[in-house]
């Protein structure tokens, strides 16, 4: 995904930590890559990615042979498992970039002042393009599988590269301090709920009108179900539920 962010592991093998960092498009701001072996560390990683999205959209995450994506990346089996210790960590590595492109286009609202629904609304049709982009339902799937079991593997520790709950939560926030809703539950919890949830539909529903609609209606849902709610008396703040 040009590249959004990119869990590059550091030189000494598996066992040590891995770290963010970003390269194209989708991470600016980050800290560039310098030297021609990092950039050629993240080249063949890059490769290995693209091959084995190509591998899992052929034949299943589950059914995926890290020996043929070795293969066809022109690399060695342990050259994968340095750049990507499981066949999850490139559905994170997907997921991330997903998460930081959609990411982007939210915080781009911000000078607007989108209303709830229009916020909601815009994070639909990105993640919509997003879901054309990945081009497959059971990948869809199992990135969202990812995105419930493993939030925080998604989000980058130096705050370089953006995340979707993270940027959904602060414009949130931003809607709400101006009176256009209000909410008991936390805000990154109420932009996980949504996102998700909108991600399950897109995995499990068949496309075109029907998908359509069913987006639309979760919209629908969500605002009404919080603009409904009562807003606090003057000088009352927001009880948040824990």
């Amino acid at each position: 995904m040009s590249v959004a962010g990119v869990f590059l592991p550091v030189e000494g093998g598996l066992s040590t930590p891995t770290t963010w960092t970003g390269i194209g498009d989708a991470t600016k701001g980050a800290a560039p890559v310098r030297g021609s072996r990092a950039r050629q560390r993240l080249d063949t990683r890059e490769r290995i990615f693209e091959v084995a999205l190509q591998e899992f959209r052929a034949v299943g995450v589950a059914a995926a042979q890290v020996d043929r994506i070795a293969r066809a990346a022109g690399v060695a089996r342990g050259t994968f498992y340095f750049h990507f210790p499981t066949k999850d960590d490139v559905l994170l590595e997907l997921a991330a970039r997903v998460s930081a492109r959609i990411a982007r286009r939210i915080t781009a609202l911000g000078d607007s002042a989108p209303s709830l629904r229009e916020l909601l609304t815009r994070v639909n049709d990105a993640i919509m393009d997003e879901h054309s982009r990945v081009g497959e339902s059971g990948l869809l799937a199992e990135m969202l599988s990812l995105h419930v079991r493993r939030p925080h593997d998604l989000t980058d520790p130096s705050g370089n590269v953006p995340n979707l709950i993270q940027e959904l939560a602060r414009q949130l926030a931003e809607a709400e301090a101006r009176s256009q809703f209000i909410s008991s539950l936390p805000l990154e919890q109420l932009a996980f709920v949504f996102a998700t949830s909108l991600f399950g539909i897109y995995a499990r529903t068949p496309g075109g009108e029907v998908l359509r609609a069913s987006c639309e209606a979760w919209v629908d849902l969500v605002v009404r179900g919080l603009e409904s709610q009562p807003r606090p008396g003057a000088g009352q703040s927001v009880s948040r539920l824990p």
